[in-house]
């Protein structure tokens, strides 16, 4: 496929169903994903900026995440979406260059928060943040493939005693209004909670899933268009290796290697036979 193909079937994916969208962060992260039989995968900007030596939150940079998101859809023949944080930038425009950015590295689609991360984490002023996913949606027009704006609102996660739902709502059907093909809620696993979003919000939600989230089959039930798991597969993995090095360390015994990849299997991956 094309880079337009991979775009148009993406998009499709958000109009057909409930999908999983899992979340790669190096190549061969996103060949397993490939393998196991995904149409369509996801970056985490935590996972990729921990590969690469760097704290969450924006520390890779625009030209360091597109390099990194561009080597994963360059080596996969699916489609793929790129978590370019907040935009890389306060303004609008900042937005429109992350995402120009992140499509010519080949993805084809790109998650744009609308919380700010340097200082204390607070959301964008509301008219600024339409603006941004405004400016998001016409940067992916300009480039001249269907791409996927994936809006995400941070009002659950930044703490407080403050009923956030209400607000996050206004915004996500916001941000669908200014062109978003879909709205991204994270901090909520509560079912109930996701129902009432799932049904005030007039378009495709994706929710990121964790321990306590609802099953697949339930997100299914209620609504949900995509769920995502950000960089728990990339801790997963990190889990593991700890698990593996306290086992040579305290045991002395190497269990941790029965059944992995063989060598073969990882260089059949990766050349994607």
């Amino acid at each position: 496929m094309n880079q337009t193909e991979k775009a148009e079937k993406f998009l499709n994916l958000h109009k057909e169903g409930t999908f999983i969208l899992p979340n790669a962060w190096d190549v061969a992260s996103a060949c397993v994903l490939v393998d196991v039989g995904y149409e369509a995968i996801a970056t985490t900007s935590g996972g990729c900026a921990f590969s690469m030596g760097f704290c969450d939150g924006e520390n890779i940079g625009r030209e360091g995440m597109a390099e990194v998101v561009g080597r994963i859809a360059r080596n996969v023949n699916i489609p793929v979406s790129a978590d370019m944080e907040a935009g890389y930038g306060p303004l609008p425009e900042d937005v429109a260059k992350t995402v120009k950015a992140a499509l010519d590295a080949g993805v084809v689609g790109v998650n744009i928060e609308d919380s700010i991360k340097i200082g204390r984490r607070r959301l964008y002023n509301f008219e600024i943040a339409v603006e941004r996913i405004r400016s998001a949606r016409i940067s992916a027009d300009q480039y001249g493939i269907p791409a996927v704006i994936n809006a995400r609102t941070d009002g659950y996660t930044l703490g407080g005693d403050e009923d956030m739902f209400d607000e996050t709502v206004r915004r996500a059907n916001a941000y669908l209004e200014a062109g978003a093909n879909c709205a991204f809620v994270i901090g909520v696993r509560d079912g109930a909670l996701i129902q009432r979003l799932v049904s005030s919000v007039d378009g495709a939600v994706n929710i990121l899933a964790g321990p306590g989230t609802p099953p697949i089959s339930e997100l299914k039930r209620i609504g949900v268009r995509r769920v995502t798991v950000g960089g728990n597969l990339a801790k997963a993995a990190y889990t593991l290796v700890m698990k593996a090095a306290k086992e040579m360390k305290f045991d002395g015994t190497y269990n941790f290697a029965a059944g992995i990849y063989s060598q073969a299997e990882m260089h059949r991956m990766i050349k994607g036979e």
